[in-house]
């Protein structure tokens, strides 16, 4: 049996989403692979879901004691975050801090040295690193045992507009190591584009689209469709949207809520239903829900398991996906699977891969009015 060394910092299955990850373990488990996942959090925490993958014997979880985890002391201060206009386009850069560089060079010693002393006992065959943060410590593992390194990255935050930036330069760094090949996800981000230019030959480059996972194919029971329309409150409202995303400034979930005041205008009763992890936009949001009376018009579903997802899309008249960045992942994938009728802003790569009927791309310069008159067009069809 092969062993492999899987290197991930604070990225890991998150509940209610990230399903890519559990997949990349799950494929080297079927192939008969003994995975050695070093990872910064602990096995408990609840903002991730590995309980299925520990009951695998072939499955090794190295994390961190609870003292580690930082609390965020300066929640408070989110409430003074000024939302974005709708036409604004928000750029990743400008989410990474000082803190995140912090943690890269302490990240880059503590998790070196602490796989550097489980070596002699796991002898691996192969170093994964997965995303930014993971590539230095595999890297100088990979050099001191004389083991092929993979990289693996789910998007990128550099483009040909930053590629000079000194506050990316910890991401060039990561991006330009030397290895046996880089899994670059094609979510939008052009990734594959960057490691050209950083050097790497195609031989080198694996870029694919995210598969479509196994438990969208599942069959959904009407009763259970229905008793969850239910509970939502659903049964008179005109029209309902869905908007499944992390309350982070990229992410541009703040365009839902521009967008359901607008409705208003034109339509009875739009409804809109709000999954997904908190982030540093969510209280200027629930702010401008109260200042807009929009209480009635909104419902905060909080994090939502992965498993559930099928059904609060079948929920929905209309999905929102409307990321300024990296705007071809899951989602998209999984409404054009399921035909669902989707207003996607149009990151010039999701409209390239994903031509279908029931996906409407939306200019970002022009969001208000063109996404009000796609909402629009749907409803008269019904």
């Amino acid at each position: 049996m092969k062993k492999i060394i899987l290197i991930s910092g604070i990225i890991g299955p998150i509940v209610g989403s990230n399903q890519s990850f559990t997949n990349t373990i799950n494929g080297y488990l079927k192939r008969n692979y003994k995975v050695y996942h070093f990872a910064f959090f602990n096995k408990n925490n609840k903002k991730y879901d590995i309980e299925k993958l520990l009951k695998n014997k072939n499955y090794k979880f190295y994390g961190i004691s609870k003292i580690f985890r930082i609390k965020n002391k300066n929640k408070k201060n989110v409430n003074f975050i000024t939302l974005p206009k709708s036409n604004e386009i928000i750029i990743p850069e400008s989410e990474i801090n000082y803190k995140q560089k912090l943690f890269y060079y302490f990240y880059n010693i503590f998790e070196t040295l602490r796989i550097l002393f489980f070596i002699p006992f796991i002898k691996p065959d192969l170093i994964y690193s997965y995303e930014v943060f993971s590539v230095i410590p595999g890297y100088i593992i990979s050099k001191i045992i004389n083991k092929p390194l993979i990289k693996r990255f789910q998007g990128t935050f550099i483009n040909k507009n930053n590629i000079e930036s000194k506050k990316i330069n910890f991401h060039k760094k990561a991006y330009k190591k030397d290895c046996l090949l880089n899994v670059m996800a094609n979510d939008g981000t052009k990734g594959d584009i960057v490691l050209k230019k950083l050097g790497f030959k195609e031989e080198k480059i694996l870029f694919l689209l995210n598969g479509l996972d196994e438990r969208m194919k599942n069959k959904l029971n009407k009763n259970n469709i229905n008793k969850l329309k239910l509970n939502l409150n659903l049964k008179d409202k005109d029209i309902v949207l869905g908007i499944f995303n992390r309350f982070y400034p990229f992410k541009r979930v703040d365009r839902a809520f521009y967008l359901i005041n607008e409705l208003k205008k034109f339509i009875n009763n739009p409804y809109l239903l709000v999954g997904g992890l908190g982030g540093p936009m969510e209280m200027p949001i629930k702010k401008y829900v109260v200042d807009n009376d929009l209480e009635e018009n909104v419902k905060f579903l909080g994090q939502i398991k992965y498993e559930n997802m099928k059904s609060y899309y079948e929920c929905c008249d209309i999905v929102l996906i409307l990321n300024d960045y990296a705007n071809t992942g899951n989602q998209i994938i999984e409404t054009s699977y399921l035909g669902k009728e989707t207003i996607a802003i149009n990151d010039e790569n999701n409209s390239k891969y994903l031509n279908y009927d029931n996906i409407h791309y939306i200019n970002p310069h022009n969001f208000l009015e063109d996404s009000v008159n796609q909402v629009i067009n749907i409803y008269k069809k019904r």
